[in-house]
């Protein structure tokens, strides 16, 4: 557990490097957080759920950072569960750890607005997996199927969420794996307009978005990883 800890920090670090980067305007690398979550990815297949017991990030880091870690970890242990190899674990982490990238791109005022969005609020809060895509496709180092996950993880498996641009793509593993963990801790954690869902509420959410929202395969291995619940 020290070992795997000590590897998600220093994913976690460089994560934070990439979004100091790209709140500045720069367009950094994606080879040295890819080369972190790589080895995350070596421990997580020899281990995948204790991923799950890992509090890698702080109170003063903002929800969109805080959330990113989440899911990259989240994705990172599923990936690892489904018996998929390293590469393709270390892509689901990567996805994960940058699916919601393009919020940075997003105003705060929008983002942290308590209550109802207004409907220009929401088209504008839509536009984030095409900024985040635009983002991650001008890093070196990003494979394919990472820019996928980042534009279509909010498509629904049955194709009918957004972008529209994205719904006739045939988007991969990375995609359905962080659409899963996505959703999982969208869904748990404390945000302006929402509270969080017990774990109960979690599973139950979970299970009735099987075949909709989400690849029903993936949520079977969430929940066989998590024994019901994280």
């Amino acid at each position: 557990m020290e070992r795997i800890s000590a590897l998600c920090l220093e994913a976690v670090d460089a994560l934070k490097e990439v979004f100091e980067e790209i709140v500045k305007g720069a367009v950094p690398s994606a080879e040295p957080l890819l080369e972190r979550v790589r080895a995350l990815a070596r421990a997580a297949s020899k281990d995948p759920a204790s991923l799950l017991q890992l509090a890698p990030t702080g109170p003063g880091d903002g929800y969109t950072f805080q959330h990113s870690v989440s899911v990259g970890v989240l994705a990172l242990a599923l990936a690892a569960s489904l018996g998929h190899d390293v590469e393709q674990v270390a892509e689901c982490g990567l996805a994960g750890f940058l699916h919601d990238i393009g919020k940075t791109r997003v105003d705060l005022c929008i983002l942290d607005k308590p209550g109802e969005l207004s409907r220009d609020e929401i088209l504008e809060i839509r536009k984030h997996p095409e900024y985040g895509a635009e983002i991650v496709r001008g890093m070196t180092g990003v494979p394919p199927g990472v820019i996928e996950a980042v534009l279509g993880h909010h498509v629904r498996f049955d194709r009918t969420g957004y972008p529209e641009s994205a719904r006739t793509l045939c988007l991969g593993v990375p995609c359905a794996v962080v659409a899963v963990a996505d959703f999982y801790d969208a869904t748990t954690t404390l945000r302006a307009y929402q509270r969080p869902m017990l774990r109960g509420e979690a599973i139950e959410a979970l299970r009735r978005a099987r075949g909709t929202v989400l690849d029903g395969s993936i949520v079977e291995g969430f929940l066989e990883l998590t024994d019901g619940g994280v």
